[in-house]
């Protein structure tokens, strides 16, 4: 099963912006401006809960996240996405 889609889904719900149409194994999201986008991606490195890498899209500073291991779970997912939701709340309490 494709993980990348219930990735996305949960990006989704948890307030964050999907850019691009998920086909295969990424998915760029972003945050309410540059500015929280780059800080939300520092906050997620620094966490070592997962690992993904900026990017420009259309001109903006997004973060690119790609699946690509067979051995990532649904768990796995979740632990991420509430790294970036955590990370959301860090950045806006700055």
């Amino acid at each position: 099963m494709l993980l990348i889609m219930p990735v996305a889904e949960e990006f989704k719900l948890q307030g964050f912006k999907v850019l691009n149409d998920v086909v295969f194994n990424q998915v760029l999201v972003s945050c309410n401006n540059d500015e929280q986008t780059k800080n939300v991606l520092e906050i997620v490195q620094k966490s070592g809960e997962c690992w993904c890498g900026n990017a420009k899209w259309e001109n903006r500073d997004v973060i690119r996240v790609s699946v690509c291991s067979w051995a990532t779970t649904e768990a796995d997912v979740s632990r991420s996405v509430k790294a970036f939701v955590d990370a959301l709340n860090i950045s806006k309490s700055h």
